[in-house]
């Protein structure tokens, strides 16, 4: 072995795992983000976006942001000088959804505790697998 370290490669088993969760994950983000980015804000009430309980600028970013995180995963699947970056947006995707959360929490909106569980595991999983691809470049 000539490397200190040697670098294992994500088995295709964990690759296709990751890619069904940054498939899933990224495109609920593509479409959440749009949303954020783009809904009125009565819409955004209406489906208990977190980011409605925010000033709209700041709201309105949030969701830009998440639309180029989403595009950066789903791209770091395939391009691999992207993968770094996209553990990096998998990382910031999950910050989003953890915050989110808390928000939810903050404000008493009970019924979409269920859905940020789901997604965090999932975010969890996702960074997990996605810096194991990212360091077998």
């Amino acid at each position: 072995m000539t490397e200190i370290t040697r670098r294992r490669k994500l088995p295709w088993a964990g690759f296709a795992i990751l890619a069904i969760i940054v498939l899933v994950l990224g495109g609920f983000s593509l479409f959440v983000g749009y949303n954020k980015a783009l809904a009125p804000l009565e819409v955004l009430r209406e489906h208990s976006a977190w980011t409605y309980h925010l000033p709209v600028a700041l709201g309105r970013m949030i969701g830009w942001v998440e639309i180029a995180a989403a595009a950066v995963l789903i791209l770091g699947l395939a391009v691999k000088p992207l993968r770094t970056w996209g553990a990096l947006a998998a990382i910031w995707i999950t910050f989003n959804h953890a915050v989110a959360a808390v928000v939810h929490v903050m404000f008493e909106e009970w019924h979409t505790l269920t859905q940020s569980g789901l997604v965090l595991v999932l975010c969890a999983v996702m960074i997990w697998l996605y810096r194991r691809l990212a360091r077998s470049v």
